[in-house]
């Protein structure tokens, strides 16, 4: 997998911060939710890790969209496009 890195020291703001965390509550409170995957990358972004592109194909958005969440999934598409548009600094390999 190739995960692209940006600064998240430079270009996210506490905003955007909290509004990870409250997506990671969120998911983490949904009973029968298996949104662990989601989460781990979710928490990825505040180290710089751009998983944006594989949260939005993880199995989780259409197990949202179909459990009726959709608010939920397009607060995690609106923080992808935010991650989408800092700039990379480097390709890595993981």
């Amino acid at each position: 997998m190739n995960i692209e890195r940006f600064n998240r020291h430079e270009n996210m703001n506490v905003d955007t911060r909290h509004r990870i965390l409250d997506l990671i509550f969120d998911l983490s409170i949904i009973e029968n939710c298996k949104a662990d995957n989601t989460i781990n990358m979710l928490y990825g972004l505040f180290d710089g890790y751009d998983y944006s592109m594989h949260i939005e194909s993880d199995n989780l958005i259409n197990q949202l969209t179909k459990g009726g969440n959709t608010g939920l999934v397009k607060e995690i598409f609106e923080i992808t496009a935010i991650i989408k548009s800092y700039p990379r600094y480097e390709l890595e390999k993981c």
